[in-house]
C-alpha cells in the first residue's frame, strides 16, 4: 500500500483499491483517518446548518425562544442552587483545571501518553479560543426574562460552557477508551461522559444563559474540532510508526 492511494481513481477497478486502501485498518491513510474525515465534516456542516438558522433568524430561533421560557417558568429552589455549582464546575476555569489534572497524569506517561497529552493541549485551550471567536462573528444577544436566574452581558452563540465540557471529555473518554483493558468498559465510559456533557448544556438552559441552539451547536462544534486535531495527530503518529517499522 503506498501514498498513490490517495490520488482520484479513474476506473471501477482503481476505484475499488481506492476504496479499499481507505477502509485498511493498518495504513495510517486508512479506516482511522477516513473515519476522522467524515466525523469532521459531519460535525462541522450540522454546526453549519445551525449557525445558519441563527443568522437567518430560522424556525430554530423560535423553539429556542420556547424552550427558554419554559425552563426559566419552572426553575426552583435548591435545584437553582446545584444547577449553579454543576455550571460554574464547567466554567473556564473548571474545565482548564480539570484539564491540567488528566495532563498531569498523561505527561507521567510519556511517551506512551504523548500523542494524548498533545491532543489535549490543543484540542481543550485551542478549541475554546475559538468558540470565543465565533462569539464576536455572530454576537448574538442572551436569553431574557423579566425575573431571570443570571445576567450575563457576553454574547450567546455558541455557548462556551457547553463547548468546553464537550472538549474535555471527548479527550478524556477517547483517552480512557483506549487503554488496555478497557474495551468492555467503552460503552459505559462513552455514556457517563455524554450525560456529563449534557447535563452541562442543560444546566445552561436551565439558567437561561443560553438557547437550546447555542449548546447544540456548541456540541456539535467541540467534536468537530476534537475529531480535526485527533485525526491529524494520530495520523501523523501512525505514519512516523510505520516509517520507523519500514527502516
Amino acid at each position: 500500500m503506498t501514498e498513490r492511494h490517495l490520488s482520484a481513481p479513474r476506473s471501477p477497478g482503481a476505484f475499488k483499491r481506492f476504496l479499499h486502501a481507505r477502509l485498511a485498518r493498518d495504513h495510517h491513510l486508512g479506516l482511522p483517518l477516513s473515519t476522522g474525515l467524515l466525523a469532521v465534516l459531519a460535525t462541522a456542516l450540522l454546526f453549519a446548518l445551525i449557525a445558519y438558522e441563527v443568522h437567518t433568524h430560522g424556525a430554530l430561533t423560535r423553539l429556542d425562544q420556547q424552550l427558554a421560557d419554559w425552563f426559566n417558568q419552572r426553575a426552583f429552589s435548591p435545584l437553582t442552587e446545584l444547577v449553579l455549582g454543576y455550571t460554574h464546575l464547567h466554567g473556564t476555569i473548571g474545565v482548564l483545571a480539570m484539564s491540567a489534572v488528566l495532563a498531569f497524569f498523561l505527561f507521567r506517561q510519556r511517551p506512551r501518553a504523548s500523542a494524548w497529552l498533545l491532543t489535549l493541549a490543543v484540542t481543550v485551550p485551542g478549541g475554546m479560543l475559538f468558540n470565543y471567536w465565533l462569539k464576536f462573528q455572530f454576537q448574538r444577544v442572551r436569553p431574557h426574562f423579566e425575573q431571570p436566574i443570571l445576567v450575563l452581558h457576553s454574547y450567546s452563540f455558541p455557548s462556551g460552557h457547553t463547548i468546553g465540557a464537550t472538549l474535555f471529555y471527548s479527550v478524556l473518554a477517547a483517552w480512557l477508551a483506549s487503554l488496555p483493558g478497557n474495551h468492555a468498559r467503552r460503552p459505559a465510559i462513552i455514556i457517563i461522559t455524554t450525560i456529563l456533557t449534557m447535563m452541562t448544556a442543560l444546566s445552561r438552559l436551565y439558567l437561561g444563559a443560553h438557547f437550546f441552539s447555542d449548546v447544540l451547536a456548541a456540541m456539535l462544534e467541540g467534536l468537530a474540532w476534537f475529531a480535526l486535531w485527533a485525526t491529524i495527530i494520530f495520523t501523523v503518529q501512525r505514519h512516523q510508526l510505520a516509517r520507523k517499522s519500514s527502516n
